[in-house]
């Protein structure tokens, strides 16, 4: 079996499947966007040897890039349509697409691989609190994936009902599958960083729905109960500078403005104690993950997905969401006791671990079924 796997925006979440689906034998092809990759790698310069020679992917992994324009370009099509003459040149027998937020022409992709099965994945099937994409483009984005796809999967197991409803998708057209597991992000780990005591990490976009401004409201209370308690926060986003404007005491916290390379980010998770997850809002969590691939527990709120992941008091804690109090007396709960903290984080690590030997036996099971399931439409038509 040829896979041929299509990212633009999560790098990390193909090479992981990638390497799986490698394992299992299957062969696979990346599609990826070509910016996201340089931005991944930090150099323009052979970036597809830079995966190669960080053992990110194996040789065997065919790897080609792709130039996007924006993604209101209409040029855009081009390169689309491009892109599925090279995927049927290549041999690929089935196609899987990774679909994040508002991706138009991945979703165009899959109605213009009428020939070939397509399986794709629906990151973020209903849109988080205060996107700023207008709600019917991610209906109609989402519903024009739906159309061209054989098989749905999904990542969090409340999403089967939702996908149904919102999209029309048939149940037998839909597959629950866990979350990748986030070991690529370990692989970018190269500056020997250790625990930094007292670190709590918040990580990613600085969208209202992450709730990075209850994790600053919630900085005092920590710190009154754990002096040496520390934020880092790396994040990006328009929103960021408003939540600077909240925090009391700056030297509380290390803040890193914008995107950062993976190896940077990697580095970040390695000096954590825990990283939190203060959202109001979620599907599911790359970041959480990543925290899992590293060893360290979470202090997560009880929304979305997020509870399917953690094991409340087992591989992190869970809280409510929007409630200061609550988060502040779960991250001091694990910073004061090191023994608990660590117990967590092993046991997280090990979770990972334990899903990552079953993530290319299902997926080849829903690739068999696009296949099956494309034949019998072909025959119809």
């Amino acid at each position: 079996m040829h896979i041929g796997l299509i990212s633009r925006g999560d790098v990390d979440y193909a090479v992981d499947l990638a390497n799986e689906l490698n394992e299992a034998g299957v062969t696979v092809t990346l599609y990826l966007c070509q910016a996201h990759v340089e931005q991944a790698v930090d150099t323009p310069d052979r970036p597809i040897e830079r995966l190669y020679e960080m053992q990110l992917l194996p040789r065997t992994c065919k790897v080609r890039l792709i130039r996007l324009p924006r993604m209101r370009d209409p040029r855009s099509f081009a390169v689309i349509h491009r892109l599925s003459n090279t995927m049927r040149d290549d041999g690929v027998e089935v196609a899987h697409i990774l679909l994040g937020p508002g991706e138009l022409w991945l979703a165009v992709l899959a109605c213009l691989l009428r020939n070939m099965p397509v399986t794709s994945t629906m990151i973020v099937p209903q849109p988080n609190i205060g996107e700023e994409l207008p709600l019917f483009v991610v209906w109609a984005v989402h519903k024009l994936l739906a159309y061209g796809s054989d098989m749905v999967i999904v990542n969090g197991a409340d999403q089967v009902a939702l996908v149904q409803k919102l999209y029309g998708v048939p149940i037998s057209r839909i597959a629950y599958l866990p979350l990748g597991i986030g070991k690529a992000a370990t692989k970018w780990a190269t500056q020997g960083n250790t625990e930094e005591r007292g670190t709590v990490l918040f990580f990613g976009s600085a969208r209202p729905y992450k709730g990075l401004e209850y994790l600053i409201q919630a900085q005092p209370l920590i710190t009154r109960q754990v002096p040496y308690a520390r934020i880092l926060i790396s994040a990006h986003g328009k929103d960021l500078e408003r939540y600077r404007q909240m925090i009391q005491d700056s030297s509380r916290f290390e803040i890193h403005e914008s995107f950062v390379t993976n190896d940077v980010a990697a580095g970040f998770f390695e000096r954590a104690c825990l990283v939190a997850l203060p959202y109001i809002s979620a599907s599911t969590s790359g970041v959480l993950m990543s925290a899992y691939a590293f060893g360290k527990p979470v202090v997560a709120t009880r929304v979305g997905c997020l509870p399917e992941y953690v094991e409340d008091r087992v591989t992190g804690l869970l809280v409510s969401p929007s409630d200061v109090e609550e988060l502040a007396s779960a991250i001091i709960c694990l910073l004061s006791d090191d023994a608990l903290r660590h117990r967590m984080g092993e046991k997280a690590k090990r979770w990972v671990e334990k899903e990552q030997k079953k993530i290319a036996i299902q997926l080849i099971r829903v690739y068999e079924k696009a296949i099956s399931l494309h034949r019998k439409i072909r025959k119809t038509e």
